[in-house]
């Protein structure tokens, strides 16, 4: 079966989409995937290597480097997720769309079954006008509107407000995104979508959650369209094994270190990197502990040099976080979801839209203390929660329990299995 994929956004939404390609190639099918990446980073090697056709669709219009650390402070300071959703949509989604819409008309005429990011309607579209069956992949279990659970951003006020958020949230992100999602379909000569979440974002037929189903609030009941397949980890297709030799000799110590991480989250700027390290650092020696910081700095020795401290540009999670105390990360959903799978404490130092919401489910399970807000971040805050975890055996215990439960599952394999049975199911009712 020819299955085109096509996703936008970090290295978070881009990852989940490299794991299913390289599976469904596994599996025999002809991929090609379409990507659309904020920070242009080039993943040809590991498509060459999984055996799938890689589409760059660069967006065409880019924030520079000033910008973007002008846009990172603004993010600090609001705390309001539609209004973080406003940012993001005019400097990185909306001016993508059109590029974004050509690529997936080229996608869809040469494909039986075609997966998109929740934000790519443009595919949606594209699917639509080509009769050809298109599945949504969700990177969080959080945008589905349900009696159970508040949309992430929203105070808890118990269980009476959460239909009440739900409103409020379609309300907002109606506002922001319905407007230039219906001028695109008309434009094309289809009928006006009436609501984001339930129409744009997701559709009639099949929804994948790619999320552990050890992690989703097993009393939620989702609608029938939605299908929970679990984490899509590109480690699980990995033939990685081995460390760079620096960061084994460093693990290879009696202390496992505490690994500091903001992912994609940091900006290219030197300045704001050096802020970072000095708090990680003052973090360090109150605890008298050892740690990894991942930083993207070109030039390592900017920074100085502790022998407590490895710093290093990257660093596969699999191998690296299972050797770990504990893990201070953005709460995005790939690491989040590593630091489980792998029995890790963690501590989210969430930056924008959704990374509260994971922040608050790591609590919930019971394998974090707490969470800060980037704005909020300070040595004092990250000693004290990091000091609950080395002092408090829970949270690993509860850590190595989930990751117990994930191991169990496949969720590369459970979504490819959804995925081939509703193409099955298209090609009878034709």
């Amino acid at each position: 079966m020819k299955i085109g994929l096509q996703t936008w956004g970090s290295e978070g939404d881009v990852n989940p989409f490299i794991a299913l390609a390289a599976g469904l190639v596994r599996a025999g099918h002809e991929v090609k995937l379409y990507i659309t990446e904020v920070s242009e980073r080039d993943y040809t090697a590991i498509a060459k290597h999984h055996g799938f056709e890689l589409i760059n669709v660069p967006n065409p219009i880019l924030p520079g480097v000033d910008m973007l650390a002008k846009m990172g402070d603004a993010f600090k300071a609001i705390r309001d997720p539609s209004e973080q959703l406003k940012i993001i949509n005019q400097y990185f989604l909306f001016p993508a769309e059109t590029v974004m819409f050509d690529a997936a008309k080229e996608l869809c005429a040469s494909s039986d079954l075609v997966i998109r990011h929740i934000f790519c309607y443009p595919t949606q579209l594209a699917a639509e006008l080509a009769h050809v069956p298109v599945a949504t992949l969700y990177p969080v279990h959080n945008i589905v509107p349900n009696r159970h659970q508040a949309p992430f951003g929203a105070v808890n006020f118990g269980r009476w407000a959460i239909p009440l958020w739900w409103k409020i949230a379609q309300w907002m992100i109606n506002r922001i995104f319905l407007k230039q999602i219906n001028r695109l379909r008309v434009a094309n000569h289809q009928k006006p979508n009436q609501d984001v979440l339930t129409q744009a974002w997701s559709n009639d037929e099949l929804n994948l959650i790619a999320v552990s189903s050890a992690i989703c609030p097993p009393a939620i009941p989702w609608p029938s369209t939605f299908r929970v397949c679990g984490f899509l980890n590109p480690s699980a297709l990995s033939e990685e094994r081995t460390l760079e030799k620096d960061v084994a000799i460093f693990l290879n110590h009696p202390q496992a270190p505490v690994y500091f991480t903001f992912g994609s989250m940091l900006v290219p700027n030197e300045v704001s990197w050096y802020s970072v390290y000095e708090i990680w650092r003052e973090t360090v020696k109150n605890l008298g502990c050892r740690a990894i910081f991942q930083l993207p700095a070109d030039d390592l020795s900017l920074f100085p040099s502790d022998p407590n401290i490895l710093i290093i540009k990257r660093a596969p999670h699999h191998l690296v976080f299972p050797q770990c105390s504990a893990v201070i990360h953005h709460g995005g959903a790939g690491t989040t979801q590593s630091s489980l799978l792998a029995g890790c404490p963690s501590i989210v130092v969430a930056h924008i839209a959704d990374q509260p919401f994971w922040a608050n489910e790591l609590k919930r399970l019971g394998v974090s203390p707490g969470f800060m807000r980037k704005s909020e971040m300070s040595t004092r805050r990250l000693t004290k929660l990091l000091s609950r975890i080395f002092s408090n055996s829970n949270y690993r215990e509860k850590a190595i329990q989930i990751s117990q439960a994930m191991k169990n599952e496949n969720g590369i394999r459970s979504a490819i299995e959804e995925l081939i049975n509703f193409a099955n199911k298209k090609d009878q009712n034709i």
